[in-house]
């Protein structure tokens, strides 16, 4: 097995699976010890119906290959000790050779992950057993699990016909998966086990080698640390030189800059003197202007008063006005609400209304169906009516026909007696042969007579029903 060598990053590190080494085989317990019956050796018998090798089976027969061949919910029979028979409903997962079963809720889960759970209700194997669909009480779509190692058959019911023929399918193809093909999935987990032990070793190895390598970057961290603060230190040393440097040049510049802004401010102060002098003469003509202007404005200012003295008389009249139109917008108000109170009403009298005619119109839909019902039931008496008094009237030529039969030949009969009777003594050995005939003839015909008589009462009897009925 060709490996990599490790990177010299220690934050790559790769993570490797590791598993865990097969531990000594303990007493199966539960689920386990119900298969363990299908891979023992003691009492099993070779049966060249399933026990195929897997280059002989289809790709869909490979379990162990493959994940799930078909899921879905069923109805599981189970019996407690002396107590009846219930059905509940699981969800059933067919894996290769085992059919396994959880509560319904698993169902959202496996949709969602496509995993088995490690919890099922129960485990049934499949090698061996005998899948027959039939019907149990209450169930019609039943699917009976045998086996001779079971203490019973196991019975599981679907929803509908084509899911009972899904299931016994698949439970038939799963019946067939051989104990060899089973062995495909052990040896696959012994070769895993075996890949887990040298990936462990692998694990150690590479683990010592990014011990060895983190001491070694750990030492060079100590030392790159230490230049580190060796460099801090200089550089501080150097920053203070370095401002103590610039404290003094600013200092200096400070200086000339003063100097040099007394020597400005001293010119700017004689020229604003000039200036301020030349203001004030300004200052004292605007100051005259002023007092004009304030005449003016007292004048104004005794206008604007009297102005307000008019405004606010114009305002209390406003207020009273103003109240005024609040009283009758409150009755406007009242009105209107006394107006939505009798609509409301209204409105109420209409739902009623409208819902007392959806009642009689459902009503109308009643009777009108009900009329329909009545009419056709009379259209199919009058049809059974005409097909009666057709088929009666069709037996009474019958009748007719076979009467007029009866009397010709009656009548043959009656002239063959007569001309026996007056024929010679040579006759007698004739007569000896032909009455007993001409007398079973006689009797035969006589039946018949009675029977058309028969018949005719009963057609009468069914034409005076047919009129009561009427």
């Amino acid at each position: 097995m060709s490996t990599k060598p490790p990177s010299n990053n220690g934050e790559n590190k790769r993570q490797v699976p590791t598993v865990a080494l097969p531990k000594e085989p303990k007493e199966k317990k539960g689920i386990l010890r119900s298969l363990s019956f299908q891979f023992s050796n003691l009492g099993k018998k070779k049966d060249n119906h399933y026990d195929m090798t897997p280059e002989e089976m289809n790709v869909e027969e490979m379990g162990p290959i493959l994940g799930v061949q078909c899921y879905g919910n069923l109805m599981k029979k189970y019996k407690k000790r002396n107590r009846p028979a219930k059905w509940s409903k699981r969800f059933f997962i067919l894996k290769e050779c085992f059919l396994i079963y959880y509560s319904t809720s698993f169902k959202k889960k496996f949709q969602k992950t496509k995993k088995i759970g490690l919890h099922p209700k129960g485990i049934i194997p499949l090698i061996g057993c005998s899948i027959v669909c039939g019907g149990d009480v209450g169930k019609k779509h039943c699917l009976l699990i045998a086996h001779p190692q079971f203490p019973s058959a196991i019975i599981v019911a679907a929803q509908d016909f084509k899911t009972q023929e899904e299931w016994l399918k698949a439970l038939r193809n799963a019946t067939k998966i051989s104990f060899k093909n089973t062995l495909v999935g052990e040896t696959m987990i012994r070769e895993l086990e075996s890949r887990g032990v040298m990936l462990c070793e692998e694990k150690k190895t590479y683990e010592e080698k990014l011990e060895q390598e983190a001491k070694a970057r750990k030492e060079e961290h100590d030392r790159a640390a230490e230049l580190a603060k060796m460099k801090t230190e200089l550089e501080n040393e150097r920053e203070k030189l370095i401002r103590t440097t610039k404290k003094l040049k600013d200092d200096l510049q400070n200086v000339k800059n003063e100097l040099k802004v007394m020597n400005e401010t001293k010119i700017t102060l004689e020229q604003e003197k000039i200036s301020l002098n030349s203001k004030n003469e300004h200052l004292q003509a605007n100051m005259e202007s002023l007092n004009i202007e304030k005449e003016k404005t007292e004048e104004q200012l005794h206008n604007i008063l009297r102005e307000r003295e008019q405004f606010l008389l114009e305002n209390q009249n406003l207020s009273t006005t103003t109240c005024q139109l609040k009283n009758r917008l409150a009755e406007i108000e009242t009105k209107t609400n006394c107006i939505q109170v009798e609509k409301e009403k209204i409105e109420m009298l209409l739902h009623l209304n409208e819902n007392k005619t959806m009642d009689l119109e459902k009503e109308r839909q009643y009777y009108t169906n009900q009329t329909k019902e009545l009419l056709q039931s009379l259209k199919n008496i009058n049809e059974q009516k005409e097909l009666t008094e057709s088929e009666l009237r069709e037996q009474v030529i019958a009748r007719i026909g076979a009467e007029k039969q009866l009397q010709a030949a009656e009548k043959a009969l009656e002239h063959l007696e007569m001309a026996l009777k007056m024929t010679g003594a040579q006759m007698t050995e004739l007569q000896e042969h032909i009455m007993p005939d001409v007398h079973k003839l006689r009797e035969y015909f006589e039946q018949c007579a009675h029977e058309a008589q028969l018949e005719a009462n009963r057609t009468g009897i069914m034409r005076q029903a047919i009129y009561a009925r009427k």
